[in-house]
């Protein structure tokens, strides 16, 4: 069904195939892992939902091999800028 979180819209051609999404598996994450209810996980939207199991993944990679946290670079873009 939803091959991307976000369409690029300067993409047309769909170059992924769409696979279902397994909303069992979706719930048992964000109620499990990510501490919500299952009434919570079922009115997110699936990019909140992507992002803040990222945010855990990363979290848990952390926990688990007892690693150091490395800052992120963020590229700044400019508002005048066009993209």
């Amino acid at each position: 069904m939803l091959c991307r979180k976000k369409i690029d819209t300067n993409e047309m051609n769909n170059n992924c195939e769409d696979t279902p999404i397994d909303f069992r598996w979706m719930a048992y994450i964000g109620m499990n892992k990510l501490g919500f209810t299952y009434r919570e996980v079922m009115h997110m939207y699936f990019g909140l939902w992507a992002d803040m199991y990222e945010a855990y993944k990363v979290q848990y990679n952390f926990e688990t091999g007892r690693g150091l946290y490395e800052m992120r670079k963020q590229e700044e873009i400019s508002s005048l800028s066009v993209l």
